[in-house]
């Protein structure tokens, strides 16, 4: 109902106003040279300008022009360590971690990336060496639009996918008005994926004091699926000789009424009992989130950039959890939880930054401070258990960017207070954390660089909630308020060579955990207890290799990706080393008004933590279709001829166990519906912003009971 309501929002809101402007032209017409000034560097046609701290990359016309949107344009640029999900709108880091997103300097969301119409994308700024400005992200992508004086930009995206017992639907309208200094943007997105045969195999052993019993579950298909909406409003003035002002108003709204890792139904024999156990388990969950961000940057003739950023933020979400086991029509066990909870929290955020020739200052200040209230309902008959967790983190910060000749330095240093109080339990923790970089650059073909950044890291929510949670009979989770703050150390080499014609991309990252918060089963009155407890060190060593190739620049890109993950989990009960390997393929074809894209895409669920590692099958996708001047349609398939699957392997002394999740064959095929309306008096002088963090947090810290 959502989705019907949302479309017909689409088409009323669209149609009239197509009509009426279709036939208005574009006033400026932009040069198709590649020239361009940036930080008093001249780069003349290469589309890629690497910098100690980032890559700056100007989209080539040919490919400006057949993407249909910001997000089709950077599934384009095939950038390096960067991976882009059609089927869900998602981008993410190929080694894992925090990816944050930016248009024009102030925070993003994906739908907001894919409502921006190609063309008026001036450049994107790849922080794939984000200094302490950029707070914990591990990678930034800002997209520096062109601004109008007046007029307006209208988009709208929409793709439908259908397969056997499958859906997926993605749809983004968006609009910006312009008048004078101030600019109006309305955005809305949602995305919904169902599937009807989800099946999970599940092989487990439990070892108890003298005796084993192992536990085989036959899978049998159940359903799953999930739906997400983003909207936000936002106001910016912009005076190009001093200010910038921003406000926005966002809402996000998730439901997930079956989901993926906590919905089974299968057929469970064990060692000490052939007789066949019937097993159900569902959960359900929903959050919905109002935020509220201003940002403010004004300019100093001689003192630099002056920047201010506050966001606020109000999460209220569901959780609700059943297992059941039967036999011979009689029930078990019939275990239920209910979990309601909110969370608040600001953020507040001051820097300075101060150019001196061709030394770059950067200083500043800022807060965070949350507050997480979760209420447990584990028995209709038993009292409400309630956890409160306040959690902040101070932080004051220096950063001094160096170029000297074809060498560039960065140093920093960062000053933290970290704090967590849950009832009588509280953790404080002062720490300094310096970073530094140095890149070499010989040519504006060669560069190389080495960085290395050190962090301290607070536990999850949920892992230090003061609750337990039953997750089947004999088998209970437990958050550890004992666990404390840990160190990071992250190291990276890379090196990058690139002309008209090929562009190669290599990097070399290794990080090191000292005491890290994973995984901990425990045996205790006859019960497994799955908790959690600083563990000894986990170190990950990731390699990643890029080769993409332009033959004919206009019309054929070529991209083979290749990446390999060495995990090292030291417990305090296990020791583990396991490898992750994935390749990527892609290919991008125009043809005057014929455009098609193939690629296969791996999933972020290939990932290894603690003592349970999980891997994903790769996804593969081909779009073809034909481009007109304001609007493109595109027919394809996703995942064609490919049995999709999902494993998780737990290496646990206690409990270890495999879970092979899948649905055979996964294909969808899809149909793809854009459309872009551009008109407008374009600014002779485009702002410049720097990129300001964001700090919306998504963790709602519950501890469930899902297997």
């Amino acid at each position: 109902m959502l989705r019907i309501l949302f479309m017909w929002a689409l088409i009323c809101t669209a149609a009239p106003f197509v009509c009426a402007q279709i036939n208005i032209p574009d006033e400026v017409t932009e040069s198709d040279s590649l020239d361009i000034i940036l930080n008093e560097v001249t780069v003349v046609a290469k589309n890629t300008i690497t910098k100690t701290d980032r890559k700056v990359i100007i989209p080539p016309k040919s490919k400006v022009n057949a993407s249909t949107s910001g997000l089709n344009l950077l599934q384009k640029l095939a950038l390096p360590g960067i991976s882009v999900n059609q089927l869900t709108g998602c981008i993410n880091i190929n080694s894992g971690g925090i990816l944050n997103l930016y248009i024009d300097g102030i925070p993003a969301t994906e739908s907001q990336i894919t409502a921006i119409a190609p063309e008026n994308i001036v450049r994107i700024e790849y922080h794939d060496n984000p200094g302490v400005r950029y707070g914990n992200a591990d990678a930034v992508l800002d997209f520096i639009t062109r601004k109008k004086d007046n007029g307006c930009t209208l988009s709208l995206e929409s793709m439908s996918c259908i397969g056997d017992g499958k859906f997926a639907t993605i749809d983004e309208l968006a609009a910006q008005f312009y008048n004078g200094k101030s600019t109006w943007s309305v955005n809305g997105g949602y995305m919904q994926m169902k599937r009807n045969n989800w099946v999970r195999d599940y092989d487990e052993i439990w070892h108890y004091p003298g005796y084993d019993v192992i536990r085989k579950e036959k899978g049998l298909p159940v359903k799953i699926g999930n739906s997400i909406f983003n909207s936000d409003i936002d106001y910016q003035y912009s005076d190009n000789e001093s200010n910038l002002f921003n406000a926005r108003f966002s809402l996000n709204v998730d439901d997930v009424p079956n989901k993926e890792e906590g919905d089974r139904h299968s057929l469970l024999t064990t060692s000490d009992n052939r007789e066949i156990t019937e097993i159900w388990e569902h959960t359900s969950e929903s959050s919905i989130l109002p935020s509220l961000s201003l940002y403010f940057r004004h300019f100093f003739d001689k003192a630099g950039t002056l920047n201010f950023n506050f966001e606020g933020s109000w999460m209220k979400s569901k959780s609700n959890h059943t297992y059941s086991e039967e036999m011979f029509g009689t029930k078990l066990c019939d275990i239920h939880s209910n979990t309601n909870g909110d969370k608040y929290g600001f953020f507040v955020e001051g820097i300075h930054e101060i150019p001196l020739g061709k030394y770059m200052l950067t200083s500043g200040l800022r807060h965070f401070q949350s507050h997480t209230s979760n209420h447990y309902i584990m028995d209709t008959q038993a009292p409400t258990v309630t956890t409160n967790i306040n959690q902040s983190e101070i932080s004051i910060f220096t950063e001094y960017n160096i170029r000297v000749a074809n060498w560039g330095f960065v140093g920093g240093l960062t000053g933290k207070r970290l704090s967590s109080t849950q009832w009588e339990n509280k953790l404080v923790k002062y720490v300094f954390l310096p970073n530094m970089s140095v890149s070499y650059k010989p040519n504006s073909d060669f560069f190389f660089r080495y960085n290395v950044h050190i962090d301290r890291k607070m536990p999850p929510l949920a892992s230090m909630s003061d609750i337990s949670q039953e997750i089947q009979p004999g088998m209970v989770r437990r958050g550890n308020p004992d666990v404390k703050s840990f160190s990071a150390i992250n190291q990276q080499f890379s090196f990058s060579y690139g002309n008209k014609y090929i562009n190669i991309n290599l990097s070399v990252n290794y990080l090191m955990e000292s005491k890290p918060v994973m995984n901990n089963v425990l045996y205790e009155n006859g019960i497994f207890v799955q908790t959690f407890e600083n563990q000894k060190y986990f170190r990950k060593l990731h390699s990643e290799a890029m080769i993409a190739v332009s033959p004919w620049q206009n019309y054929l890109t070529l991209w083979v990706s290749t990446d390999f993950s060495r995990y090292f989990s030291r417990g305090k009960s296990y020791n583990l080393a396991r490898n992750i390997f994935r390749l990527h393929i892609g290919t991008d074809v125009t043809y005057k008004h014929f455009i098609f894209t193939g690629c296969t895409m791996s999933g972020p669920s290939n990932y290894m933590y603690g003592d349970e590692m999980t891997t994903e099958k790769s996804m593969n996708m081909i779009l073809a279709g034909y481009k007109g001047s304001n609007w493109t349609l595109q027919a394809g398939a996703f995942n064609l001829m490919k049995n999709y699957w999902m494993k998780t392997e737990n290496f646990s002394p206690l409990t270890p166990f495999t879970s092979n999740a899948h649905c055979g064959k996964n294909t969808y095929l899809a149909v793809k519906f854009s459309f872009n309306l551009n008109y407008g008096k374009r600014r002779e002088k485009q702002d410049e912003s720097p990129a300001n963090v964001t700090h919306f947090d998504m963790d709602s810290g519950i501890v469930n009971g899902l297997k």
